[in-house]
């Protein structure tokens, strides 16, 4: 085979990998997506813990997400910021984190490090299966909706309060209903790749 052949085998086996790489972090979520959460207490929480917050997807590129995060304070302000969270190399915090994780699967926390997930359960959101993927990380009890990687419940405990903070209306049920799941979606461009691949192989056999 001459060099440019060589070079042709090369790139199409680099862009596989490449699809494999983005495959084992997925994007669950889509720009526009919108969770609401209301936070209830026990004890005495800071007055600058949230009463409700209110999060939306604005941009994503590859595996860094950038969202929304709208607040209302327990003493009386609102507050508003942009937040990016970088998925493969870690976010801020677990807000989000990759979709379709399972038992022992990682994510990472730029400041913690890696955070284990310890179980997969189904749950019910508004008369709708889904599943919840789960970790214990420092004082916090963390569950996500595993399909999207969006946090559902938080529980947090101190030596002074409790807060749960719990998601409790979305679009994101609807949105995901009528769109194709991600992992099909990395399941079909790897298997094109592949069958590009072979196809080559074969053309270059023949000559």
């Amino acid at each position: 085979m001459n060099k440019k052949t060589n070079s042709l085998i090369s790139t199409l086996l680099l862009s596989f990998l490449m699809v494999l790489v983005y495959a084992q972090i997925n994007v669950g979520l889509k720009e526009g997506d919108w969770v609401e959460y209301t936070a209830t207490y026990t004890g005495n929480p800071p007055d600058t813990y949230p009463e409700t917050a209110r999060i939306e997807v604005q941009t994503i590129q590859g595996t860094v997400i950038t969202v929304e995060i709208e607040r209302d304070l327990l003493n009386g302000t609102q507050t508003s910021k942009t937040e990016t969270f970088d998925l493969e190399n870690g976010a801020p915090d677990l807000l989000i984190i990759p979709s379709n994780l399972g038992e022992d699967d990682e994510v990472i926390h730029e400041d913690i490090g890696k955070v284990t997930i310890e179980s997969v359960e189904d749950y019910n959101f508004k008369g709708t299966t889904r599943k919840l993927v789960y970790a214990y990380v420092l004082n916090t009890e963390f569950s996500w909706d595993r399909s999207t990687g969006i946090l559902v419940e938080a529980i947090q405990t101190t030596d002074t309060f409790t807060q749960t903070l719990l998601a409790v209306n979305t679009n994101i049920v609807q949105t995901q209903a009528s769109g194709l799941d991600p992992l099909l979606i990395y399941g079909i461009v790897i298997a094109v790749i592949i069958i590009i691949i072979v196809v080559v192989l074969l053309v270059l056999k023949r000559k």
